[in-house]
């Protein structure tokens, strides 16, 4: 991830959306928000930028530090700006994730490394997940888990990314077609 330096509208709480960032001492006006999605540990927003390209900016609250977390040139039109290296680097998040929101519960369970898995989902996407649980495998380890919602359950066949006090970050490596139809089918539902 790219350190970079984001200046923000301040609207009802401070850092509401960005209004332009400087990276690699180049300035960057954004010119649409693209879309807005949470993790435990941070917000996301992707940006359209007056170069026409899209870039995931990731704002960790926390710490009040940000970073790009991704990018995207426009289709069709060359960059007009140097190659970005922050694009090549492995575990850049490739898909938009949704917080679940409250009062729907999508309860996951599995094994992994050995450790019997149950948890509930709070953030999803096509990619992965994050799952609040009180008992983590270790980062790397593999995890075949099943997902039930109200009308839709299926299975899935992951690798935890990342481990909290809270949960973990989940990116999937296996999905039957039937599965990955179900898992759109729960985002469209998710994002309307």
């Amino acid at each position: 991830m790219s350190e970079i330096r984001v200046e923000c509208y301040a609207g009802h709480r401070a850092d509401e959306r960005p209004l332009r960032f400087v990276l690699h001492g180049r300035e960057f006006l954004v010119h649409e928000l693209d879309g807005r999605w949470y993790s435990p540990q941070a917000t996301y927003f992707r940006v359209r930028a007056d170069d026409g390209n899209f870039y995931v900016l990731r704002h960790d609250e926390a710490q009040d530090s940000w970073t790009l977390d991704g990018f995207r040139a426009a289709r069709g039109e060359p960059m007009n700006s140097a190659p970005i290296d922050a694009t090549t680097k492995p575990g850049l998040r490739q898909h938009q994730r949704v917080r679940v929101p409250a009062g729907l519960e999508i309860q996951v369970a599995g094994i992994g490394n050995g450790l019997l898995v149950t948890g509930v989902a709070t953030v999803i996407g096509l990619g992965g997940m994050f799952v609040r649980s009180r008992k983590q495998p270790p980062p790397g380890s593999g995890l075949k888990f099943e997902m039930k919602c109200p009308g839709l359950s299926f299975e899935a066949v992951g690798k935890v990314r990342d481990v909290t006090d809270t949960g973990m970050g989940v990116e999937y490596t296996a999905l039957t077609q039937e599965d990955e139809r179900k898992l759109k089918q729960l985002l469209v539902q998710l994002q309307a």
